[in-house]
């Protein structure tokens, strides 16, 4: 690290919804006491603990604005290749202008275009390390609308692999992801495996029961039709918050219900 203090996290995304990203900044405030910069997209809200950390700064950009569905067709190659150039120049003018430089950039991939450019770009003219923290690859997920034989991620592939080489260090999220950026990429990426956070404990009998009120419209009236599961349920979509599927309420006191059904949670991204 040098002299300045300064981090600066990137994501090309919504900040609420990148949690790995979000602790990545809390580390960075909290354990290495830097100032840190987080450019993104708004959206969700993050965490509490970045809103209220006053070592950490969110920066929020402009989106690019929704394409109309008439567009013709011969015109989609078109926004195709103008969004990345305005999320490129958007991107420039938060990291080299917006924002006091940093001693160090650390980015999201994917998506890599044009994140990875503009951050390299940004390090340069900042004098600044420039850190890349592989999630995934997206080449590959680009490939999964256009198809792997399209030129399109033929050259996003390209710029992926040559940008990322070009990066000061790199982490990534899993051994496996580490052997084939070796292998394949000729990139040296430490494994960083997420760790929950001080914020994250085993929800209280209050808690859970705040929570199951507040989905139980949408648990018991799925699409307007009761599931097999909350079929019968009392107090389930009603005004009354004294019961749930799971929990009720007496007086004061709030107890897990006997006949409760199981509850089971997937990731984001299941």
């Amino acid at each position: 690290m040098g002299k300045r203090g300064r981090a600066c996290v990137v994501v090309l995304g919504d900040i609420g919804r990148s949690p790995r990203m979000q602790y990545h900044a809390l580390s960075l405030a909290l354990q290495a006491s830097l100032q840190v910069d987080i450019v993104a997209y708004g959206g969700s809200e993050p965490h509490r603990a970045l809103r209220e950390n006053q070592s950490i700064h969110i920066h929020k950009m402009k989106q690019w604005p929704t394409i109309p569905q008439g567009l013709p067709k011969m015109l989609k190659p078109f926004m195709l290749l103008l969004k990345p150039l305005f999320q490129f120049l958007m991107l420039l003018w938060y990291l080299c202008v917006k924002i006091p430089a940093p001693d160090v950039f650390l980015v999201q991939n994917p998506p890599s275009v044009p994140t990875l450019v503009a951050v390299k770009w940004a390090s340069w003219l900042r004098n600044a390390k420039f850190i890349v923290d592989w999630h995934n690859f997206g080449y590959t997920l680009l490939a999964l609308s256009l198809g792997r034989n399209s030129r399109f991620v033929t050259v996003y592939r390209w710029f992926e692999r040559h940008y990322g080489k070009m990066a000061h260090g790199a982490l990534c999220v899993t051994r496996a992801m580490q052997h084939e950026l070796t292998q394949n990429w000729g990139i040296k990426a430490a494994v960083l495996y997420d760790q929950p956070p001080e914020f994250f404990h085993p929800a209280s009998l209050e808690e859970k029961h705040k929570l199951f009120c507040r989905l139980g419209e949408h648990i018991s009236e799925s699409q307007g039709v009761r599931d097999c599961a909350s079929h019968g349920a009392v107090g389930m979509g009603s005004p009354n918050l004294n019961e749930t599927l799971f929990t009720a309420m007496v007086a004061d006191d709030i107890f897990l219900k006997p006949n409760r059904p199981a509850l089971v949670v997937s990731s984001t991204s299941w």
